[in-house]
């Protein structure tokens, strides 16, 4: 996988609407939270009555929130990637 683009300074919530979403061209079909903090942080994608986007987004910011003095401005960081067109699809596991 290779990074596409790199963006910085949204909102957790705002970056989560958005990524959860449709996307800009229908693009977001099958959204995952691949990594966290916290591995065991469930995804809204497959369990939206258990976790909602805004449960994730206090959970993901808690760190930030938890720190002594100035916080960053701006916190988040989000990259895209993707596989490559001849490369296998990863399962959730992996």
């Amino acid at each position: 996988m290779m990074p596409k683009k790199a963006e910085s300074g949204a909102t957790t919530i705002d970056l989560l609407d958005y990524l959860f979403g449709p996307g800009e061209r229908d693009e977001h079909v099958d959204p995952h939270l691949v990594a966290g903090w916290d591995p065991d942080l469930l995804c809204p994608g497959p369990y939206p009555d258990r976790m909602s986007l805004a449960d994730l987004a206090l959970l993901l910011d808690a760190p930030v929130e938890a720190l002594r003095g100035p916080k960053p401005e701006e916190h988040v960081w989000h990259v895209s990637v993707r596989n490559a067109p001849g490369d296998r699809l990863l399962s959730d596991a992996e």
